[in-house]
């Protein structure tokens, strides 16, 4: 018999203006700022590419993707490379700037729940926002970044 999960751990991952919560396996390191290289034609949230473990990857910005300001770089800026969920592209990983140390939580359903009031466009890549103690994170939608990266850069589609 499967018992239910009653805890997780997640991070908080700070961005202008709220924080990101995401299971903490959907992480796979946070790194200090590199500077992207840029793509040519590439929409403002599409900062560049960054090297990761030999690898070229996209790094982008969240508050890009909900059509709000992009921050500049500053002294706790942080790079947060990100597991896929579709696994659609080549490598698996994309990479998000932060705005600051993204920290550890355990969250269960007594510190947690849904808050009806969401502030971003129908079309911004989130899939909702929640209450926690002191704080209103936002879960990301990571499918659909990761479809939003595959139509500016087809050639990071895995092979099927």
């Amino acid at each position: 018999m499967l018992q239910a999960l009653e805890e997780i751990y997640s991070l908080l991952i700070p961005f202008a203006g709220g924080k990101l919560i995401l299971p903490r396996l959907s992480v796979a390191e946070v790194m200090g700022y590199t500077r992207p290289r840029p793509v040519r034609g590439a929409p403002q949230w599409l900062l560049g590419l960054i090297n990761w473990q030999g690898q070229e990857i996209p790094l982008i910005s969240f508050e890009g993707l909900c059509s709000r300001k992009i921050p500049e770089r500053a002294n706790r800026t942080r790079i947060a490379i990100m597991y896929t969920i579709n696994g659609h592209m080549d490598p698996p990983v994309f990479a998000l700037m932060t705005q600051g140390y993204p920290y550890l939580v355990r969250v269960n359903a007594t510190v947690l729940s849904v808050d009806p009031e969401n502030a971003y466009n129908e079309d911004a890549p989130v899939l909702n926002r929640l209450r926690m103690a002191n704080e209103r994170p936002v879960i990301p939608d990571l499918e659909a970044i990761e479809d939003k990266l595959l139509e500016v850069l087809p050639h990071r589609r895995a092979a099927s």
